[in-house]
């Protein structure tokens, strides 16, 4: 690489900026009783943050090596509301786990995208770090969406039978298998 780019700096800040979004929610689930109630749903919050807040750092310091900054206030701000909003409307509705994972869920999906476009921007670019660490974020966050794919039906069924519903409890390992099934027919179609 001839030297940083903006476009290398907006979509590191932007992903940074996405990051912290996506930490707001994902720390009040962490305090979360419910959530804390449910122990494989406990250990996957605590899983995603970590791993979320270890990619702020990772970026921040690459953001910091090609000369970038943050975004602009008006980013930043924006992103802070979007973050307050989304951590005020989990403190309000009645709190069901499995909606907590799933939200989980569709942030991970939308940095897995952005780590995409970031890696394939940082190879067009011949920015090989940034490649590389874009790699490693996407890996870690499918690994992540694995783990809560294969959660979400103990915990749904977990949630039915505390709703008084009559649940086939042993359905969870069916859901599972179905669920790992699809997503591995779907890979040999790509």
């Amino acid at each position: 690489m001839s030297g940083p780019t903006p476009t290398i700096n907006t979509y590191i800040s932007d992903m940074l900026a996405l990051e912290r979004h996506m930490l707001v929610p994902i720390e009040k689930q962490q305090n979360d009783s419910a959530v804390q109630a449910e122990a494989g749903a406990a250990r996957l919050v605590d899983e995603i943050a970590s791993v979320a807040n270890a990619h702020v750092d990772a970026l921040t310091t690459r953001l910091d090596a090609v000369g970038g900054h943050a975004g602009s206030p008006i980013k930043s701000a924006a992103s802070s509301v979007a973050g307050v909003v989304a951590g005020t409307i989990n403190s309000v509705r009645k709190t069901e786990v499995s909606k907590d994972i799933r939200d989980d869920y569709t942030a991970m999906c939308l940095a897995s995208a952005g780590y995409t476009m970031l890696h394939t921007t940082a190879l067009a670019l011949g920015d090989h770090a940034t490649a590389t660490l874009a790699e490693k974020h996407l890996s870690e966050y499918a690994a992540c969406i694995m783990k809560a794919s294969a959660a979400l039906p103990s915990i749904v069924l977990s949630e039915l039978s505390e709703e008084g519903v009559t649940i086939d409890p042993s359905v969870a390992q069916k859901a599972r298998k179905d669920i790992e099934e699809a997503w591995s027919t779907s890979g040999s179609r790509a």
